[in-house]
């Protein structure tokens, strides 16, 4: 069995442990304890270095987890390694999860549209939501919302509570047993493995890009965090181009665009009416007209 340091502290890098098992190749190995977080839950694994070689994967095996490095560890008359999680991955990783977790909590309570499935992704993350229409003023509350909590600094922690006796969960688990709780104060209360930040302050923005329905679910993408910051400043450099590109303020290149478009359209018409009263048979009357005279002539 493998000791998830993660499980108690998600802000451990650096440890060291024992190797217990590892391949005939040497690039799958199996330690006494581990910080490596495996894919998990919709959250991908970290990547670090253990005894100096890159983890490129963390396999979640049930009592044990195995770590996939991309070349053969070396020999180690003790067999004790150290092992490094590489922190940046690590802590955007938090600040998706801890985010995603908030966001439920204020889609259900605002609107009672509770979480289904969710994916955290390379560049933007998203969740379905049990709800055939989201609107956008209802992700523009959610998202002022979410940000309310952000700036209020809760605390987020991590406690250990028997299945039976744990309540006020946002969705049931039916894990017996021992379950990792992870609360952000007075707002969700998520059976969850996954790592997350001490407070929602460490979030960051958190930004609800779009809302696309999924048959009979609405799928919210989000980014968290510096996520959000990238992601911003990648819009505000695509919109000032196009409002460059029409002479206008940014502000306004909205209503410019649509009324380009809308003078585009009109003068479209007058030639589509043209085309409708000109049919092709009546170029072929002409024609065959053309042709009588001809032989008439001849």
């Amino acid at each position: 069995m493998t000791n998830r340091l993660y499980y108690t502290d998600s802000y451990r890098t650096e440890f060291s442990s024992a190797v217990t098992e590892r391949a005939s190749d040497g690039t799958r190995v199996y330690l006494d304890e581990t910080a490596f977080y495996p894919t998990s839950g919709g959250q991908p694994h970290d990547i670090g270095t253990i005894g100096g070689t890159r983890v490129i994967d963390v396999v979640d095996e049930g009592e044990r987890i195995a770590h996939v490095l991309a070349a053969p560890l070396a020999d180690n008359d003790d067999m004790r390694v150290s092992g490094r999680v590489d922190w940046a991955r690590r802590f955007d990783h938090m600040q998706q999860h801890t985010g995603q977790h908030l966001v439920s909590a204020v889609f259900e309570d605002l609107f009672g549209a509770k979480t289904v499935s969710v994916h955290f992704g390379p560049e933007y993350s998203t969740l379905d939501l049990d709800a055939e229409t989201i609107t956008r003023d209802q992700m523009v509350a959610a998202e002022a919302r979410a940000n309310e909590v952000v700036a209020d600094a809760r605390p987020v922690s991590v406690t250990f509570e028997d299945s039976e006796s744990a309540i006020g969960l946002r969705k049931p688990s039916d894990r017996p047993g021992l379950l990792r709780i992870v609360s952000i104060a007075e707002v969700d209360r998520s059976a969850c493995g996954g790592t997350h930040v001490r407070s929602t302050a460490e979030i960051g923005a958190i930004l609800l890009r779009s809302v696309e329905r999924v048959r009979k679910t609405s799928r919210v993408e989000f980014v968290c965090g510096q996520r959000a910051v990238r992601r911003a400043r990648l819009d505000f450099e695509a919109l000032t181009r196009i409002a460059s590109s029409l002479s206008s303020a940014i502000d306004d290149a909205a209503s410019v665009v649509a009324t380009q478009s809308d003078r585009l359209r009109m003068r479209r018409t007058p030639a589509r009416n043209w085309r409708r009263k000109s049919p092709a048979r009546g170029l072929g009357t002409a024609t065959r007209r053309r042709r009588q005279i001809r032989r008439a002539c001849e």
